[in-house]
């Protein structure tokens, strides 16, 4: 949905964190990260802008994110002790946007995100398609990124992409994601990604979707 995260202004020594596959169990604790990491993007401030529910809201949209994607993609995630402090969430080629079978599967999370949200629903499902209808199918696809508000800029985000990457290139494999913050456009560009296609209007005079790629690469 949105890759978000937040760009890195200084260059640091790699911080003490762990970096693995996400254990099923921190499934709540890596929700909650990636809720407070993108509570300010654009397009989250405008999919849920009453800002007192906004972060308890995306916490119930990355529960169901992260269900989906520990059993259909891959969690990476870093870990300072026993706190979560980053989250990538990754799918495979082919594996996004969610089937009909798996959107059942996630039946009873959907509920409990429409109460939580209520009103706003709607913008979500659209936020959805929009950004769905881009995914190449021949891509591995950034759906969430996002380091602990705290514990931002300190290098946490560049350790998580930068293993990400190394692992596409291994495969010669090309990956896509889309920010709605622009000031993230260039954070990515410096990491091989490039315009995808034109962005995409969030709404009417409301935020953009900048879609983002980055080309298979020989393995070394």
């Amino acid at each position: 949905m949105d890759a978000g995260g937040r760009p890195e202004t200084t260059s640091r020594v790699d911080p003490p964190d762990s970096l693995g596959w996400l254990d099923p169990r921190d499934r709540t604790q890596a929700a909650a990260v990636l809720a407070a990491a993108l509570a300010d993007d654009p397009g989250y401030a405008h999919l849920f802008p009453v800002t007192a529910r906004r972060t308890r809201e995306l916490r119930e949209v990355y529960r169901m994110t992260l269900a989906d994607g520990l059993r259909h993609g891959r969690v990476l995630a870093t870990k300072l002790g026993d706190e979560v402090t980053g989250v990538l969430a990754i799918y495979p080629p082919q594996t996004y946007p969610m089937t009909l079978g798996r959107w059942l599967r996630q039946s009873g999370r959907l509920a409990r995100i429409a109460l939580h949200t209520r009103e706003h629903s709607r913008g979500i499902i659209r936020f959805g398609e929009l950004t769905s209808r881009g995914v190449p199918q021949d891509s591995w696809y950034v759906e969430a990124f996002g380091v602990r508000p705290d514990l931002q800029r300190a290098g946490r985000g560049s350790v998580l992409l930068r293993r990400f990457l190394a692992d596409l290139d291994t495969l010669g494999a090309p990956s896509y994601l889309e920010t709605t913050n622009q000031t993230n456009v260039g954070y990515y560009r410096r990491r091989g990604y490039t315009d995808a296609h034109a962005v995409v209007p969030l709404a009417p005079a409301g935020p953009l979707i900048y879609p983002m790629s980055r080309p298979a690469r020989a393995p070394s």
